[in-house]
């Protein structure tokens, strides 16, 4: 099939084959600048055509660097997870999936610069280091970068995508002929996909189970926070639980040999890590996990060759491994394991296929939805200077300290967080987590419980929420109780945040936003030097045209308060549509502003009721009895909503904030019913404020404002106390 105007590709016909001679493209614009060139006056004519011979000679070269002999940035930054970390390094690409456990800075430093030239940070650190020499040859990818006057970008990528595409037909064919073999031929051909030998590679397998895939997950996140603080005994009991977690799946990380005959560097091969340490020296296999826990001054050296042969580098170095006065002083005798032995031999359609299934990996690279949710996780919230005094949770609120003394929590990426987006009931490793204060929670339990909506909490999954959390002044009682029923982890050591020091230090990035602030807040300045100046001239004016309280009736004074109350009501109202548009703090000055106006609005009604009832009632507008009725009926509408919208926002915050709980009773069963109550209560302020904003108020405005203009009375009159 030939490749379509939009770009897809699919089967072996994927270029642009020109009609009038044997060239090919990947693009159709290169076909169509061939034919204006060479074949001058022709229509602009396309056939389907396979890939040209001399694109083949570049593709089937090893692995990535079949592609191009170098591999772009952008490349790079796509392999940017743990179970696939790619590392430019001084014009070099580097694959440290493999190294990153037994690098002596912790697997978290590396996976802080996966995706990335980490060149300056290396050089800064490690002067004079060849990185060489702590890897294996195949962590080598290739140069960074591609000659521009040779091959663009998005062309290497197309490349890419077409040798993606002929890995998989070869693959579906040395499986279908494994297949046949083994159908005629069951006692010696085994058909099918080999294991993959690291919990990395098992972990990049499209068809795992997804339960499976995030208990791997979990106990990979645990043995790094281990690694990252050289806690080597711990990070083996982790690889023990693996094993068996594996064991249970009938699956196995290393194949099983004959070793009868010796221990084959194969075999050494997979035991390459501070945990679990292999060495072979000069036809004999060493075991040195022990040493390296009892000796770390060593582990550097020893590191360098473990799952490898050292005998390259027998004395080279004198008293330092390997070499022969180390031996004589180090070495023990229970350290020695077996000798060398044969490489097994193996089937070499099976050695092919896998070859072709790493290659395949490295050139597919992890799944879109990994990569966001790495590129999420390394994106942190960093607060504001203004809120440093809200920052520090631990000295606020020492009880929430004890209610984890003594738990083991589970350590999370931030980049395993931003997948638990939801929704809930969702598939394993996507339930609905959030972080505040470098702890992860489950907000399961908060569903459908939480005053602020489901919409709020799940806006806010699978990120760092913390900034927000503490912008709306969680009391004590709600924070222990998120913590006794939602806390499921933390996050690694090697990402949190410090929030004291991020507000202590600032720096050019606060500075920036201080700075772009200043013009915002000259205006916030003069908007309430103006507010000042008119709520003067207000009482100024008011005081000139006073009246005696017995004549505080419709006219004049009384339209004081009917001033008060339409700036309460919209105030109120555009406050709260405001607020539901707004994010963070804006969302809290909005809901402040909301709070403000009604309860001023409900002060109003308060002393209008009370000055009503000290003035002289007014007679009745004359007309129609049922148009008096209306008016009365809506006005005393109009006085109970007034009167309960504030009262029942008052309720809710009562019950969230100050109703005596678990913690002044000691019954659970009264912070039930304190949430229980306090979602009732703005279950009703919501539904009363939308009533009011899209039924009643339009009908009142609307129905007042023809009645008083049928008399030949202005509106404006009826409200405004100076005319």
């Amino acid at each position: 099939m030939a490749r379509n105007d939009s770009g897809d590709r699919s089967g072996g016909q994927s270029f642009f084959g020109c009609a009038y001679c044997h060239e090919a493209f990947p693009e159709k614009r290169e076909l169509e600048v061939h034919q204006k060139m060479v074949h001058i006056g022709l229509p602009f004519s396309t056939v389907p055509a396979p890939m040209p011979e001399r694109e083949k000679g570049l593709l089937h070269r090893a692995a990535t660097a079949a592609i191009s002999k170098s591999i772009p940035l952008s490349e790079v930054n796509r392999h940017c997870t743990p179970e696939d970390c790619w590392v430019a390094l001084n014009g070099k690409v580097y694959d440290l999936t493999e190294f990153m456990d037994r690098h002596p800075g912790g697997p978290t430093t590396i996976l802080s610069w996966a995706g990335k030239d980490a060149s300056k940070m290396f050089n800064d650190i490690h002067k004079g280091v060849k990185i060489e020499q702590y890897l294996r040859p195949e962590a080598f990818l290739g140069d960074l970068g591609v000659d521009e006057n040779l091959m663009s970008d998005s062309f290497w990528h197309t490349l890419r995508k077409a040798r993606i595409q002929e890995v998989k037909e070869e693959l579906n064919r040395l499986k279908q002929a494994a297949t046949r073999d083994s159908d005629a031929h069951p006692s010696s051909c085994k058909a099918g996909r080999r294991q993959p030998f690291s919990i990395a590679k098992l972990l990049q397998e499209e068809n795992l189970d997804a339960d499976l895939r995030a208990s791997l997950q979990s106990l990979e996140t645990q043995k790094r926070v281990a690694l990252d603080v050289e806690d080597f005994a711990r990070a083996r009991e982790i690889k023990i639980r693996a094993d068996a977690l594996l064991a249970e799946v009938q699956l196995s990380m290393v194949p099983k040999q004959d070793m009868s005959g010796g221990i084959p560097l194969s075999e050494v091969a997979h035991h390459n890590k501070p945990h679990d340490c292999w060495v072979a020296l000069y036809g004999q296999v060493y075991d040195l996990t022990d040493f390296l826990l009892h000796h770390p001054e060593q582990r550097n050296a020893v590191l360098a060759w473990a799952g490898r042969d050292a005998s390259p580098m027998w004395n080279k170095i004198p008293g330092r491994f390997p070499s022969s006065t180390w031996m004589d002083y180090f070495m023990r005798p229970e350290a020695r394991m077996g000798e060398v032995g044969k490489e097994p031999q193996g089937d070499p359609r099976e050695e092919e296929i896998q070859q072709l299934q790493d290659e395949l990996r490295r050139l597919e690279g992890p799944s879109e939805e990994d990569i966001q949710a790495a590129q999420a996780g390394a994106t942190r919230a960093v607060p504001a200077a203004a809120e440093a005094s809200k920052l520090s949770e631990e000295a606020r609120f020492p009880r929430l300290q004890q209610i984890v003394a003594g738990k083991e929590l589970q350590f999370f990426t931030r980049a395993e967080v931003a997948k638990h987006k939801g929704p809930p009931g969702g598939p394993p490793g996507t339930e609905p987590y959030i972080i505040l204060h470098n702890r992860v929670y489950d907000l399961t339990p908060l569903l459908q419980n939480h005053p602020g909506g489901d919409d709020v909490l799940l806006s806010r999954a699978g990120t760092d929420a913390t900034k927000d959390f503490e912008l709306f002044e969680h009391s004590e009682k709600s924070r222990v109780k998120r913590d006794q029923e939602m806390l499921v982890g933390e996050i690694v050591p090697g990402e949190r945040v410090d929030w004291t020091a991020e507000v202590t230090t600032g720096g050019a990035e606060s500075t920036l936003k201080k700075a772009g602030s200043e013009v915002a807040r000259y205006l916030r300045y003069k908007a309430t030097d103006a507010l000042v100046a008119m709520v003067a001239l207000y009482v100024h004016w008011s005081f000139q045209k006073r009246k005696p309280l017995s004549k505080l009736t419709y006219s004049r004074g009384l339209r004081h308060l009917h001033l008060i109350m339409a700036v309460g009501i919209f105030g109120t109202l555009g406050s709260a549509q405001a607020a539901s548009r707004a994010e963070g703090l804006a969302k809290k000055r909005y809901l402040t502003i909301h709070k403000q106006t009604g309860v001023a609005m409900l002060l109003a009604l308060a002393v209008r009721v009370y000055l009503r009832m000290k003035s002289g009632i007014p007679p009745r507008f004359p007309g129609h009895p049922a148009m008096k009725f209306i008016e009365t009926q809506s006005l005393r509408l109009f006085y109970a909503l007034l009167l309960v919208l504030p009262v029942s926002g008052m309720a809710n915050e009562y019950y969230l904030r100050w109703a005596p709980g678990a913690e002044t009773t000691g019954h659970k069963e009264d912070d039930e019913r304190n949430t229980a109550r306090a979602k009732q209560a703005i279950a009703v302020h919501t539904r009363l404020g939308k009533f009011f904003e899209f039924a009643w108020l339009p009908f009142h405005l609307g129905y007042t404002s023809a009645y008083h203009y049928s008399r030949g009375r202005g509106v404006v009159r009826k409200v405004s106390p100076f005319i």
